[in-house]
């Protein structure tokens, strides 16, 4: 029986790229149901980030048990809708009462919800943006909606424009670019989320690169990775200047940075798939593990200004690629006339 269906939660509590997996999915909501309103439930961490979703009308950090109880009683869902379904959020969710509530099909978390979907994600079958729109998809069939709209594309988070123009210009002002040249961002690091390329090889593509044309590296790292940073820099010095970007923990002004670059170069981590969501040109470095391919993490933004690889040895302890093939597939796609 369709229900009025315009308050709606959703979770994804977790980590940054986490969360912005889901954002084609809220995305899909808002177009087949403009009139939703659209609550998150998101972690501390990532709770900056969402303010830049302008498909989600409120956000709720997660805190406490308690805590979280008390700020959703303050208000009224007709459904919930779990992006990754865990027993505590199962049991808050189950607490206040929202009539439809779905989540994938997992564990004991499951018997807390109204409506079940086996998904079998560790199978890593297709990207994970696509089993979180599949949840959306079932809400749909249970509210037995109509005439059912394709998903908006990209991008998914949204800054303003004339902010970043300014922002642009002093960013090139203070680091000295050349403002004719494409400004490539490497994030060497995944903070330990996932198996990385080495340092020798991201050094050995900035210089490859660097014979074709004058690009304008920049390393983009947390505090945690400066050292990283640095011997990237040592390792390059003699043959391309790679200059670093001053870190921040101001999540909102990570994202104003990424917007600056033309191509966001890393492995699977958070960064990689913000420049995703504000359609940047990515080029991914993924493991061969079956839990983190690169169809499974895919980023979001168009298809065209995806590139990655996928680990050919996955014994060693870095990502392995064929050099001189990536080398010229990066090039050619970082030379193709689609940036804006």
């Amino acid at each position: 029986m369709p229900v009025k269906n315009t308050d709606i939660l959703v979770i994804r509590n977790d980590k940054i790229g986490d969360f912005i997996l889901i954002l084609p999915a809220i995305s899909w909501i808002k177009k087949n149901i403009p009139q939703a309103k659209i609550t998150c439930i998101v972690s501390k961490e990532v709770s900056p980030l969402a303010k830049h979703c302008k498909n989600i009308d409120n956000i709720l950090v997660d805190t406490s048990i308690k805590e979280l109880i008390k700020e959703l009683n303050k208000l009224s869902f007709d459904i919930s809708i779990s992006f990754f379904s865990t027993f505590r959020i199962g049991y808050i969710l189950k607490k206040i009462n929202i009539p439809i509530r779905i989540a994938p099909k997992t564990k004991l978390a499951q018997f807390f919800y109204t409506h079940r979907i086996l998904q079998k994600r560790s199978k890593s079958k297709k990207p994970e943006y696509e089993y979180n729109i599949d949840l959306v998809d079932e809400m749909f069939q249970i509210i037995q909606l109509k005439n059912i709209e394709n998903i908006d594309g990209t991008p998914y988070l949204s800054l303003d424009y004339e902010e970043s123009i300014k922002h642009r210009k002093s960013f090139i002002e203070k680091y000295k670019l050349n403002e004719n040249k494409k400004i490539i961002f490497i994030h060497p690091s995944t903070g330990g989320s996932s198996k990385g390329l080495s340092i020798d090889l991201y050094a050995n593509i900035c210089k490859g690169l660097r014979k074709f044309d004058d690009y304008n590296f920049m390393i983009h790292t947390s505090k945690y990775d400066i050292k990283i940073a640095k011997r990237l820099i040592d390792e390059a010095k003699n043959d391309v200047s790679i200059k670093m970007i001053d870190t921040t923990d101001d999540l909102s002004e990570m994202v104003s940075n990424i917007n600056i670059c033309d191509i966001f170069m890393a492995g699977s981590t958070g960064p990689l798939h913000i420049a995703g969501a504000l359609n940047k040109k990515t080029v991914a470095f993924y493991p061969k593990k079956k839990s983190s391919t690169s169809l499974r993490w895919e980023t979001i933004n168009d298809f065209k200004k995806r590139l990655s690889f996928s680990d050919i040895n996955k014994s060693k302890k870095y990502i392995t690629i064929e050099f001189k093939k990536t080398l010229l597939e990066i090039q050619k796609f970082i030379g193709s006339d689609d940036i804006v």
